[in-house]
C-alpha cells in the first residue's frame, strides 16, 4: 500500500523514470510510484514532464497544485475513472431523492458526533450538547441541525476568533481541508462517480459537490490536529503543511476497525458505491473520530 506523502517546496523538475518518480534539484532523488500515496507541489518553479503526469493518472496517484497562499488551488485525478464507469454513473444519475437525503443525514449525524469527539479530546465544552443534536439530524437535514451544530461546536473549539478571520490557525484548517477534499475526490472518481454531481452539494460551479458532501466527516480531524499544534500569532510554516498531508496516513475508525485515514477514504466509497447499487443508504460506512 501506498504510504509516502511528498511535498515539492523548493525549485525541482519532476520526471519519471521507470516507475520511479525523480526530483531534480542540487541531487535527483528517486522513489517508487507505487510507495506514493500523494504529492503536493507547493513552488510555482516547478518543471513537471508530461509523461510523469500520465503515469500519475494511470496509476491513480493524485498531485496537487497550490498558489501563492499555498492552499491546494488544483488536483489531477484519473480521467480512465472506473472499468465500468457509464453503469457507475446511470446508478448516481438514477438515485432517488429519499436516498440522497438519507445519505445526508447520516453524513450530517457522524460529522457532529465527530465534532463531539473532537472536543472531547480536547477537553473543551458542548461535546454532550452535539451528541443530542446528532441524534435530531432527519432526512435530508430539514431542520439544519448541521448549522446549529456548528455554532456551538466553534463557539468552543475557537472562543478566541473566528473562522472567517485570516489567522495561522484558519491557515491550517483551510489547507488540511483542501487536502481531504482532494484526498476523497480521487477515491471517488477511482470508484467511477461523477464528483460534479452531489447529494447534497449543488454548486453548479463546482466539480466536486460529492467530494464535499463525504469529506464533511474528516473535517474535526483536521481541527483535532490543528488545536493541538498550531498557536494563535506562529508561522504556518511547510513543516505544518507536511504534517497535515500526512495525516492521510494516521489512523481512524470505519466500519469497527482502525484504518488508515486514506484507506478509510477507500472503504467509504467502496460502500457508497454498494449503497447505490443496493438503493439502501444504510450500506453507507463513514470515518469515526475516536475519543479513546
Amino acid at each position: 500500500m501506498s504510504w509516502r506523502n511528498v511535498v515539492i517546496g523548493s525549485p525541482a523538475k519532476l520526471s519519471l523514470r521507470q516507475n520511479h518518480l525523480v526530483i531534480g534539484q542540487k541531487e535527483e532523488v528517486e522513489i517508487p510510484l507505487e510507495d506514493i500515496s500523494v504529492i503536493i507541489v507547493e513552488t510555482e518553479q516547478a518543471l513537471i514532464t508530461s509523461s510523469l503526469l500520465d503515469m500519475l493518472a494511470e496509476k491513480d496517484i493524485p498531485l496537487f497544485t497550490c498558489g501563492k497562499s499555498h492552499l491546494p488551488s488544483g488536483l489531477l485525478v484519473s480521467y480512465q475513472g472506473h472499468s465500468r464507469f457509464l453503469k457507475v454513473l446511470k446508478g448516481q444519475l438514477e438515485q432517488t431523492l429519499p436516498f440522497r437525503k438519507n445519505c445526508w443525514r447520516l453524513v450530517v449525524r457522524q460529522k457532529i458526533n465527530n465534532q463531539a469527539a473532537c472536543l472531547e479530546i480536547l477537553g473543551k465544552k458542548g461535546a454532550d450538547e452535539l451528541r443530542a443534536i446528532a441524534t435530531d439530524v432527519r432526512s435530508g437535514d430539514k431542520e439544519n441541525r448541521e448549522s446549529a451544530a456548528a455554532r456551538i461546536y466553534f463557539d468552543s473549539y475557537m472562543p478566541q476568533t473566528t473562522r472567517q478571520e485570516d489567522n495561522c490557525v484558519n491557515a491550517a484548517l483551510n489547507y488540511g481541508y483542501s487536502i481531504m477534499r482532494g484526498a476523497v475526490a480521487r477515491s471517488l472518481t477511482s470508484y467511477g462517480f461523477l464528483c460534479a454531481v452531489g447529494i447534497h452539494h449543488k454548486n453548479e460551479l463546482n466539480s466536486f459537490n460529492l467530494a464535499d458532501d463525504f469529506m464533511e466527516t474528516l473535517r474535526p480531524v483536521v481541527d483535532l490536529w490543528t488545536a493541538r499544534n498550531i498557536e494563535e500569532g506562529q508561522s504556518f510554516t511547510i513543516k505544518d503543511r507536511t504534517a497535515l498531508v500526512s495525516l492521510l496516513n494516521s489512523p481512524i475508525t470505519i466500519d469497527y476497525t482502525r484504518q488508515s485515514i486514506i484507506r478509510a477514504i477507500d472503504i467509504m466509497s467502496a460502500s457508497f458505491s454498494t449503497a447505490t447499487s443496493s438503493g439502501d443508504p444504510e450500506r453507507l460506512k463513514l470515518p469515526v473520530l475516536d475519543p479513546r
